[in-house]
C-alpha cells in the first residue's frame, strides 16, 4: 500500500498537484528517517563481507534464482522497517532467516520448489539473455508491480548492474521511469538513477530487465539523492537525463 501511495503521489507531482506533492515530500522524509534509524539499530540486516564476496564472484552470484533474489530483497525491506520502528529483536529474526536463505541458495530453492537440488547452479539464471529479451511493447501480458519491484537490472553482457526500487508513472498511468538503485545483492545504495522505462527490455517471463549499457555507463548517468523526487519538476534535468539514455541507446545500435 505504501508503495502504491508513493507512486500515486509521484504521478501527482508530474501533473503539478502541489498538495499531493507535499505529501510525497513528507513520505520521502519519513523513508529517509526510517533508513537512518535502521542503520543505527542493533539489528544487522546485510552482511557486508558476504556482499563483497557476491560482488567479486559472478559465479557465486549466479547461484540465486530470480525468484529467490526478489524474495530475500522483500525480507530485507521488512527487516529494515522493523528496525525503524525499534523492533530490533523481530528485525534480527527476519535478518537471520534471510541470511540462512542466502547462505545456501540450493537448499532454499529446493525447499521452495519441493524437489531435489538441480545440478549446476547457473541453469536457471542462464536461461535469460539480452538477445532473448523483448522490448516492453512486445510483452504479450501485463507486468505486475510486485514482480517489477526488486527485479534485477542487467547489462547487455548479462552483468547485474542494479535493482528496480520504484516506478514513476505518467498521469495516464503509463510507466515513465524505473528507479534503479545501486548497492549490490542485498545492500541499499545511496545513489539512484531514473531510467526511461521504454529503454528497458524484459525477459519473456517478466522477471529480469535489461539495459543496453554497461555498469560504468549507468553509474555516469544523471543521478539524484536517494528517495527525493524534486527532479520530476525540473524539465531541464529530465531533458538531460532522457538525452543521456537516448544517446546510449543509439550508440548501442
Amino acid at each position: 500500500m505504501k508503495r502504491f501511495l508513493t507512486t500515486t503521489a509521484a504521478v501527482a507531482i508530474i501533473a503539478g498537484t502541489a498538495g499531493v506533492a507535499g505529501a510525497q515530500s513528507d513520505n520521502n522524509n519519513q523513508a529517509t528517517e526510517n533508513q537512518r534509524v535502521a542503520a543505527e539499530s542493533d539489528c544487522t540486516v546485510v552482511n557486508r563481507d558476504f556482499e563483497a564476496q557476491l560482488r567479486d564472484n559472478p559465479d557465486m552470484r549466479a547461484g540465486y534464482s530470480t525468484m529467490l533474489t526478489q524474495d530475500v530483497r522483500q525480507l530485507r525491506n521488512a527487516a529494515q522497517i522493523l528496525a525503524a520502528y525499534g523492533k530490533d529483536g523481530a528485525c534480527q529474526e527476519v535478518a537471520d532467516a534471510l541470511n540462512e536463505l542466502v547462505s545456501n541458495p540450493q537448499e532454499a530453492q529446493r525447499m521452495a520448489e519441493g524437489r531435489e537440488p538441480v545440478a549446476g547452479w547457473r541453469e536457471e539464471p542462464r536461461e535469460y539473455s539480452y538477445e532473448q529479451a523483448q522490448s516492453l511493447d512486445q510483452m504479450g501480458g501485463q507486468l505486475r508491480a510486485d514482480r517489477v519491484l526488486g527485479a534485477d537490472v542487467r547489462s547487455s553482457n548479462d552483468e547485474n548492474i542494479g535493482e528496480i526500487s520504484d516506478i514513476i508513472l505518467e498521469p495516464s498511468g503509463k510507466p515513465a521511469y524505473a528507479i534503479v538503485t545501486y548497492g549490490g545483492f542485498l545492500g541499499l545504495g545511496e545513489d539512484q538513477s531514473a531510467v526511461p522505462f521504454d529503454k528497458l527490455r524484459v525477459s519473456g517471463d517478466g522477471d529480469v530487465f535489461y539495459l543496453a549499457m554497461t555498469e560504468e555507463q549507468l553509474e555516469n548517468a544523471p543521478r539524484f539523492e536517494r528517495d527525493t523526487f524534486d527532479w520530476m519538476d525540473d524539465e531541464n534535468w529530465r531533458r538531460e537525463n532522457d538525452e543521456y539514455y537516448n544517446t546510449a541507446a543509439r550508440d548501442a545500435g
